[in-house]
């Protein structure tokens, strides 16, 4: 398949409280032709999430203070961001029984995706292939 049109790139919005963790991907999505926004501040995301309307959220799930959890949440309840499909970065694993209980707990709809932190970025590509291709019925 081949990348992204750069007049017409998705915009992938990453939040991590990790700056090199953003600048990571930023430059593995950016050199395959994807447009990236992205914030290492939780609390400022619902803002900067609305204001960008991106095509696809990376979005950590432990992070300090305002978690990931709580801002899946915030997300979903924002009519610009529920369809918005969200890839969750994570170093829990995608079967870790916490992390299901704390979905299950939160009543939270299941996010696009799941990635295991450190994120293999041959993986996160093939990912973001699949769900953008998804979201607008194109097969990956």
């Amino acid at each position: 398949m081949s990348e992204p049109d750069s007049t017409h790139a998705p915009l992938i919005a990453i939040v991590d409280d990790e700056e090199d963790i953003i600048t990571y991907l930023r430059v593995a999505l950016e050199d395959h032709g994807y447009r990236v926004v992205a914030t290492t501040d939780p609390a400022t995301a619902p803002a900067l999430l609305d204001q960008a309307s991106p095509d696809l959220i990376c979005l950590d799930i432990l992070m300090p203070e305002h978690t990931g959890l709580a801002l899946y949440g915030e997300i979903m309840k924002r009519p610009r961001l529920a369809s918005v499909p969200v890839v969750i970065l994570s170093g829990l694993n995608a079967n870790d029984e916490l992390l299901n209980q704390i979905w299950d707990a939160n009543r939270l709809p299941a996010p696009a995706s799941f990635i295991e932190k450190p994120v293999d970025i041959e993986h996160l590509l093939r990912t973001v292939r699949a769900v953008l291709g998804r979201q607008v019925g194109v097969s990956p």
